[in-house]
C-alpha cells in the first residue's frame, strides 16, 4: 500500500471527494487511475449530498466528542467543517516517510543515521525505531499519529477516530514545532531549499545491487535489482510535503491526516 498525506477538511475525505496526486498525474496524462480498498473494490465519491450532509454531521459531533475529551480548554468548534475548501495531498510512500521517522529516532536516542535504505524497507522493523517508540517520547513521528488536528496545543494523545478505530493524535502546532526543530538541528535550511526537497529527492536511487555472477556470467533471477536511497534525502523529501502540509493546515485552519 502506498502512503499519502492529505490536509483538508475531513468531511471531503471521508466522502472521497478528493484525489490523490497519483490520480491526478494520471489523469492530465490521459490515464484512468483507479483506486481500490484492501478488498480490491473500487473506490469511488460518495455524490449523494444526503449522504454528504451526513458524513458532515458525524465528523461535526466527533469533533465535538473530542475537544470535550482533552483536558484542557478549547473553542468549539475545533474547525469548521461546514464550508468547502481546496485540499493539499502529496505521497511520500513508506520509505521516505519512514526515513523521517528512522532520521528523529537516531537524533532522539543520540545514534548514527544509516546511510542509505533498500526500496521496501520498513522503518518501524528497524531496532532503533522500535527502542525510540516504546520509550514514549513526545514526538508524534515517534508516536504512530496519524491525524494532526488544528489547534493550538501541543499534545498527543489516544482516542477514537471518525471511523471507530483507537488511534493515536496530535496537534499541527505540535507537528510544526517538530519540524522546526529538526532543520534547526540539522539542516537550518530556507523555505526555498525545503521546497526544492520535493522534486530534487524525490525516489532518486544512489546505488543498485549489482547481479551475482556465476562463473564469470550474470545469474538470471525473476527478481528486480534492489535499489538504494540516502536515507537522509528521503526523510528531506518526506519533510518538505509534510512542511507544506503544515503550511496549508495552519493557512486553512484544516487537519493533517496519513492515507494508506
Amino acid at each position: 500500500m502506498g502512503l499519502d498525506i492529505y490536509s483538508g477538511k475531513l468531511t471531503r475525505y471521508y466522502s472521497r471527494n478528493w484525489k490523490t496526486i497519483v490520480q491526478q498525474l494520471s489523469e492530465e496524462n490521459g490515464q484512468k487511475c483507479v483506486m481500490t480498498d484492501g478488498c480490491g473494490n473500487e473506490i469511488k465519491p460518495v455524490e449523494d449530498k444526503k449522504e454528504i450532509d451526513q458524513i458532515r454531521e458525524a465528523v461535526t459531533e466527533w469533533a465535538k466528542y473530542i475537544a470535550a475529551d482533552i483536558d484542557m480548554p478549547l473553542s468549539s468548534p475545533l474547525w469548521d467543517e461546514t464550508t468547502e475548501c481546496d485540499y493539499y495531498t502529496d505521497r511520500p510512500g513508506w520509505e521516505a516517510f519512514g526515513a523521517l521517522v528512522m532520521l528523529q529516532a537516531c537524533l532522539s536516542l543520540n545514534r548514527p543515521v544509516p546511510e542509505y535504505l533498500e526500496s521496501g524497507w520498513s522503518a518501524f522493523e528497524a531496532p532503533v525505531v522500535q527502542e525510540a517508540m516504546s520509550k514514549k517520547i513526545t514526538n508524534s513521528l515517534l508516536y504512530e499519529v496519524g491525524l494532526w488536528l488544528p489547534i493550538p496545543e501541543k499534545a498527543i494523545f489516544v482516542t477514537l477516530y471518525p471511523t471507530g478505530n483507537e488511534g493515536a493524535i496530535s496537534t499541527v502546532s505540535l507537528l510544526k514545532q517538530e519540524l522546526e526543530e529538526l532543520n534547526r538541528q540539522l539542516w537550518k535550511a530556507d523555505e526555498a531549499t525545503i521546497l526544492s526537497w520535493r522534486d530534487d529527492k524525490f525516489y532518486v536511487p544512489v546505488k543498485t545491487k549489482e547481479p551475482k555472477l556465476l562463473f564469470g556470467f550474470i545469474r538470471r533471477t525473476n527478481k528486480t535489482p534492489e535499489e538504494k536511497y540516502r536515507t537522509e534525502d528521503l526523510a528531506q523529501c518526506a519533510y518538505s510535503m509534510l512542511y507544506q502540509a503544515v503550511c496549508f493546515a495552519e493557512e486553512h485552519q484544516v487537519p493533517i491526516l496519513l492515507d494508506y
